[in-house]
């Protein structure tokens, strides 16, 4: 029996172990908190925002063609409008652009500090219970040792009683 409390506290001391335990709640935080799902969906905006993009500059360069067929003498009204439609274009992608910036941006901070707090909590919980199981080892090791040599019980006491006669109050 003690054999398999020896064995049973190596494994839950061994740094394999506790890699383990951590990797584990690293992949369950993980799923909690859907990084896929929020990654997919900024790469979905990206795409859309890149697509309308596109349908901007298509639909500025049919206004262009639809003014050449109409007006074919006027060729500074068509290189106005060739002016515009590109500088619209060019600032919708800017704007679309800046914006999916600033939203993956968030995003990271925000999955950052979640994960960040996230770990803190499991280091600390983690801790917590590696002192909890140190404590009762050495507890369990002074009682057999005093089990097993009932005199150290008579000089651990007159160790104490003798410290306890140095403190000056």
């Amino acid at each position: 029996m003690s054999e398999l409390a020896n064995f049973w506290n190596l494994i839950l001391e061994s740094n394999t172990f506790n890699f383990i335990v951590l990797l584990v709640l690293a992949v369950i935080v993980m799923q909690k908190l859907k990084v896929g799902t929020v990654v997919q969906k900024l790469r979905d905006d990206i795409v859309d925002a890149i697509e309308n993009s596109k349908q901007v500059r298509e639909q500025a360069r049919k206004h262009l063609d639809d003014a050449k067929h109409k007006i074919e003498h006027i060729d500074d009204e068509i290189l106005g409008v060739l002016t515009l439609a590109s500088k619209q274009a060019d600032n919708v992608a800017a704007s679309i652009s800046e914006g999916v910036e600033r939203k993956l941006q968030q995003i990271k901070n925000n999955t950052k500090k979640v994960i960040d707090a996230e770990e803190k909590t499991l280091i600390a919980s983690l801790t917590d219970k590696t002192s909890r199981s140190s404590v009762e080892l050495a507890k369990k090791y002074v009682k057999s040792r005093l089990v097993a040599e009932p005199d150290l019980h008579k000089k651990y006491i007159e160790e104490s009683i003798n410290e306890l006669d140095k403190v000056k109050l």
